[in-house]
C-alpha cells in the first residue's frame, strides 16, 4: 500500500496528465524555493549550512504539497484527510485546500473575517481562488523563480481590469502606485517569530495595519514608487536555536515586505479624500518613527522600504 502515490508524480500523474506532475515538482508549491531565498540571503550562505539544512528539512518542508493533496484530499500540513472520499477534484476547495494552508493572512482578509475589515469585493461575488491563480501558475511557478513575485504566470489586476486615462486618479498615479495603495484595506502584520528545536511561534501578537512604503522589487512589471508592505515574523534571531550566529547578513533583506493584501474594494479610506486620507498623512505610510523600537539589524534592513518625505 502506498501512502501518497503523488509523493512522486512523474510515475502516478503524467502518464494520464501529460508532464504536468513533473511540472509540480518545480513550483514553489514542492521545492519552497521561496524560504531557501530567504534563508541564503540572510546568512550570506552560498549553499544552505548543515544546521540550517536540518532545520529547512524538520520544519519547513511540513508545508510541501503534493497533486494529492490539492485534488484528493487536505494537505498533511493541515491534518490531512480525503476533501471526499477517494473522489479527485479538477478544482480544489478554497477552504479544505487553498486557504487550509494560506489561511491566517490571505483566507481571512479575503472573506472578511477581522472585525471591522470588509471581505474582498471579489469573494463577495462569488469568486473562488482559481479565478486568478490559474492551474499553469499553481503547477509550475517557472523554475527559476526563488519567490512567488517572480512566477511568470502571476495573475495582474489589469488582465481583467482595463486601467485607463478616463479615470483622473488612475491617469495621474499609473505606474507610481500599485494597485493596493489606494484599493485594499488594513492587513495581518506578524512579528519576532522563533524557529526552536521544541517550540516555535510568534512571540508577540499579530497586528492589523496598513504602511505605505516604497517599492522593494522594482521592475518592469512593477515599476511603482510606491506599494504595501506587510512586516514579515523573521527576526535576528529567529533561527538561532538551530544555527547560532548564522544570521550575519540579515539586512539583506527588510522585513516590510512588498504584499498584496486580498481585502480588495473600490472605495477605501485612501480614496475617500486623496489630499488628507493619504497625501499629507504619515499615519499611512513607513516612516523612520516606525522603526524605532526595531533591533538595529532591522532598522538597516529596512532603511530603503522608509518614506522619509510624505506626499503633500
Amino acid at each position: 500500500m502506498v501512502n501518497d502515490p503523488a509523493a512522486t508524480p512523474q510515475k502516478t500523474c503524467d502518464p494520464c496528465h501529460g508532464s504536468i506532475g513533473s511540472q509540480h515538482l518545480q513550483s514553489l508549491h514542492a521545492n519552497l524555493q521561496g524560504y531557501k531565498t530567504m534563508l541564503l540571503a540572510r546568512t550570506g550562505q552560498a549553499e544552505l549550512s548543515p544546521e540550517l539544512t536540518e532545520m529547512f528539512q524538520t520544519k519547513c518542508t511540513g508545508c510541501h504539497t503534493t497533486c494529492g493533496q490539492c485534488h484528493i484530499s487536505r494537505p498533511k500540513s493541515t491534518g490531512g484527510g480525503f476533501n471526499a472520499g477517494h473522489m479527485f477534484l479538477k478544482r480544489p476547495s478554497m477552504t479544505l485546500n487553498c486557504t487550509a494552508c494560506h489561511g491566517s493572512r490571505i483566507g481571512e482578509e479575503y472573506r472578511g473575517t477581522h472585525p471591522g475589515i470588509e471581505a474582498d469585493v471579489h469573494y463577495n461575488k462569488g469568486m473562488q481562488c482559481v479565478a486568478c491563480h490559474t492551474a499553469s501558475e499553481v503547477h509550475n511557478a517557472s523554475p527559476t523563480a526563488k519567490s512567488r513575485y517572480e512566477a511568470e504566470q502571476l495573475p495582474r489586476c489589469e488582465d481583467c481590469h482595463t486601467i485607463g486615462t478616463e479615470n483622473s486618479y488612475h491617469a495621474i498615479h499609473r505606474d507610481k502606485l500599485s494597485c493596493q495603495v489606494c484599493h485594499s484595506q488594513p492587513y495581518k502584520n506578524c512579528y519576532n517569530c522563533h524557529v526552536g528545536k521544541t517550540e516555535s511561534g510568534l512571540r508577540q501578537p499579530s497586528e492589523l495595519d496598513f504602511k505605505i512604503g516604497r517599492n522593494p522589487m522594482k521592475s518592469a512589471r512593477r515599476p511603482y514608487d510606491f506599494v504595501v508592505l506587510r512586516h514579515v515574523p523573521v527576526a535576528p534571531d529567529s533561527y538561532e536555536e538551530w544555527a547560532p550566529g548564522q544570521m550575519t547578513n540579515f539586512a539583506a533583506l527588510p522585513t516590510w515586505k512588498f504584499a498584496t493584501p486580498h481585502n480588495i474594494q473600490k472605495n477605501t479610506p485612501q480614496t475617500k479624500d486623496c489630499t488628507s486620507s493619504c497625501h499629507n498623512n504619515p499615519a499611512i505610510f513607513l516612516t523612520p518613527k516606525d522603526l524605532e523600537k526595531l533591533p538595529a539589524e532591522e532598522q538597516e534592513a529596512n532603511k530603503n522600504v522608509v518614506v522619509t518625505k510624505i506626499p503633500d
